[in-house]
């Protein structure tokens, strides 16, 4: 088994509610948004700061939607699955590394994350910036009060021109997590979203916050395609 690590310091996500219709219109053909309940899909908003790679350190923020996961013969069932919609990075080898290893769609300008905590260590908040200080959009998550140390397997669909694939992802660490919806997600009218065939206004609280530290993200390569 061939793996590919990315180790983190910092992580921290978010999801929120997005109307399925929406949730379809974002992501390939062949794979099924997750729903909570009927009508309503996750969209998944992620912050990392990547302490080393194939490429070096780089930052990114990976906007994904939960989708259904495939049983696959042999393979543990996943935690989770997602489609990736939309990924920024800091630089352009990490960008290019992304697509050509992982098939994954980016915005083709660098961007930069400002992780900023408060006093009380209770909240973190995360603003992903053009190089030009243009805010594209502030991430907000607070503490549950407790660090666990977890091993997830996730599965990740993505798609480009030559096809769709499946990638398996192992993701490990310090997690702190709830769903007390005390966080906030906050998009800006930026050209990140242009090529987005909706509109993305979220003003309800999230469904759950992760904030995690000392993590790894180890993806299988290479990724199977499926169509």
């Amino acid at each position: 088994m061939n793996l590919v690590e990315y180790p983190y310091p910092i992580m921290i996500s978010g999801s929120f509610e997005i109307p399925t219709e929406a949730a379809r219109r974002l992501i390939p053909a062949g794979v099924e948004p997750l729903e909570p309940w009927n009508g309503a899909s996750v969209l998944t908003v992620t912050l990392f700061e990547f302490s080393e790679s194939p490429v070096g350190p780089y930052q990114e923020v990976v906007l994904s939607l939960f989708v259904v996961p495939r049983l696959i013969k042999g393979d543990l069932f996943p935690h989770g699955a997602v489609a990736p919609i939309l990924l920024g990075s800091t630089h352009l080898e990490a960008r290019q590394h992304a697509i050509d290893l992982w098939h994954l769609p980016h915005f083709h300008e660098d961007i930069r994350i400002e992780f900023q905590g408060s006093e009380d260590g209770r909240c973190m908040t995360g603003r992903v910036l053009c190089p030009r200080d243009e805010e594209i959009l502030e991430l907000n998550v607070t503490h549950s009060g407790t660090w666990s140390r977890v091993c997830r397997q996730y599965q990740s669909f993505q798609a480009d021109e030559t096809g769709l694939y499946i990638s398996k992802i192992d993701w490990s660490g310090a997690l702190s997590e709830h769903e007390e919806g005390t966080g906030s997600v906050h998009f800006r009218s930026h050209r990140f979203f242009d090529a987005f065939p909706v509109q993305l206004n979220i003003d309800s609280p999230p469904l759950r916050e992760m904030w995690m530290k000392e993590g790894m993200e180890a993806i299988h390569n290479p990724p199977r395609r499926l169509a």
